[in-house]
């Protein structure tokens, strides 16, 4: 998706301040998979990235099963990684906590895996969370518009996120599959590799990157 590297020169000691409307990237994890949270402000190229585990196994079982020691309980120990629920995690009580976390913020658009379509528009309504929702494919047509806008932006200095230890895990196991004819998608099924915090960044910066295409203001015809 990107290289390490290029990632790092995305992050920032001094993040740009929350202007304009915030873009929500979801991707809902399972049993065993993270949920994550990206919220991106195309006024400004601000990101931040929150994840969630279920609390049963541990944080640092987790940490042990996936390879990666205690990882986990270093995210969370940073803020970015926190747990909620037991075997999984409860989808409205979960996003309510997303909405918290941008609370007083305009939501431009929340945007979503439509593969999942049912499951998170009844946890939405459950939770009675009210926004413009934008629902994406994860193959090579949505996925691959989403994942050329996310490089973009991102090698344009569009995105500017703290240092993330997080985010710095998911994009450095974050690779991508091309068709034939060239074109991209994020590869999600990794047997250990815990992607969920960069396929939402790529979710919320890429709508947020057609946001910001967009014209300021409509064209008027004046009669002369």
């Amino acid at each position: 998706l990107i290289a390490l590297d290029e990632w790092l020169g995305c992050e920032t000691a001094t993040l740009p301040p929350r202007e304009g409307g915030v873009v929500i990237g979801i991707d809902l994890g399972g049993s065993s998979s993270m949920s994550a949270a990206a919220f991106y402000w195309p006024a400004t190229g601000r990101l931040e990235c929150l994840g969630t585990f279920p609390s049963h196994p541990s944080l640092l079982d987790r940490g042990q099963v996936d390879g990666v020691a205690g990882r986990y309980v270093e995210m969370q120990d940073r803020g970015e990684l926190s747990v909620l629920g037991d075997k999984t995690v409860p989808v409205a009580l979960w996003l309510t906590e997303v909405m918290r976390h941008v609370e007083g913020e305009p939501v431009t658009a929340i945007t979503m895996d439509r593969y999942k379509q049912a499951e998170l528009a009844e946890a939405i309504n459950r939770a009675g969370i009210r926004a413009p929702l934008v629902w994406r494919g994860q193959g090579f047509r949505d996925g691959g518009e989403d994942v050329e806008r996310f490089r973009r932006a991102a090698f344009d200095g569009q995105v500017k996120a703290r240092a993330s230890l997080l985010l710095r895990s998911a994009f450095g196991d974050a690779v991508c599959l091309r068709d034939p004819a060239n074109n991209m998608k994020l590869a999600k099924a990794r047997a250990k590799g815990r992607i969920d915090a960069a396929a939402a960044s790529v979710l919320a910066v890429a709508q947020g990157a057609r946001i910001a295409a967009q014209p300021k203001a409509k064209a008027r015809a004046i009669w002369v």
